[in-house]
C-alpha cells in the first residue's frame, strides 16, 4: 500500500491540467492559489524547522552538561 502522494498523484501528473482547468472554470484564482499554498506551506516548514532545532539544541545543552 502506498503513502502519501506517490498513492494518488502519478508521477506524469495524471489530470492536473483537467482539474485546473475545473479551478478556473469556477473563477478561482489558481495562481494566486498556488502562491497562497507555497507561503502557508514555506511558512510551516520554517517554523517545524526552528523547532526542530530548538529540540536539538537543548538536548545538546543537557548532553554537555551530564558530560
Amino acid at each position: 500500500m502506498g503513502v502519501g502522494w506517490a498513492a494518488t498523484i502519478p508521477a506524469d501528473g495524471g489530470n492536473a491540467e483537467e482539474e485546473l482547468a475545473r479551478f478556473a472554470a469556477a473563477k478561482i484564482d489558481v495562481h494566486a492559489l498556488s502562491r497562497e499554498l507555497q507561503d502557508e506551506g514555506a511558512k510551516s516548514f520554517v517554523k517545524s524547522w526552528n523547532d526542530l532545532m530548538g529540540v536539538i539544541s537543548s538536548k545538546s545543552a543537557a548532553l554537555k552538561r551530564a558530560s
